[in-house]
C-alpha cells in the first residue's frame, strides 16, 4: 500500500517499476476476491448436500423440496401432430394466456405466422392470443 501512496504522492510521473506493482498488487486483489466467491460457492454446494441428507431422514420436507424443484424445472413442449393436449398442466403465470399448440408445424413456422398476423394487423405482438396454428395442406387434384 505504501508503494501506491509513494507513487501517486510524487510530483513525477509513475515509473515503470511502480505501475508494475501497482498492478500486481490490482491483479492480487482480483484473485483474492474470486477466491472468497469461490468459498461461498463451495459453502453453499455442502449446505445443499446436507440438505439433501436432511430431506432423507425427513419425508414432509422432502415433499417440499421436491416440490419447490420441480417448480423451477423448465417445461418443454415440443410440435405435436394432433390436437391433443398434454395431461400435463401446470398453472399458469400471472398475465399468461396460455399455451400455443403447434399441428403439424416448427416452432419456426408459427413464430413467423404469429410476425406477419401482427403485422397485418398493426397491432404489437404482446396484445395478440393465439390458441393453436395449424397446417392446412392443399388438396392435390
Amino acid at each position: 500500500m505504501e508503494v501506491i501512496l509513494a507513487a501517486l504522492s510524487k510530483d513525477e510521473p509513475v515509473g515503470v517499476l511502480d505501475s508494475l506493482w501497482i498492478a500486481l498488487i490490482g491483479i492480487a486483489i482480483v484473485f483474492v476476491v474470486l477466491a472468497f466467491l469461490m468459498g461461498i460457492l463451495y459453502l453453499v454446494g455442502l449446505l445443499m448436500v446436507k440438505t439433501q441428507g436432511f430431506a432423507e431422514k425427513h419425508p414432509k420436507y422432502a415433499a417440499f423440496v421436491q416440490k419447490t424443484k420441480d417448480a423451477f424445472k423448465p417445461k418443454k413442449k415440443k410440435a405435436q401432430g394432433t390436437e391433443e393436449k398434454t395431461e400435463e398442466t401446470a398453472e399458469l403465470a400471472k398475465g399468461s394466456c396460455g399455451d400455443l399448440v403447434l399441428v403439424n408445424t416448427s416452432e419456426r413456422d408459427a413464430a413467423m405466422i404469429m410476425a406477419i398476423v401482427a403485422d397485418t394487423l398493426e397491432t404489437p405482438l404482446n396484445q395478440l392470443h393465439f390458441k393453436s396454428i395449424k397446417l392446412v395442406e392443399e388438396e392435390k387434384k
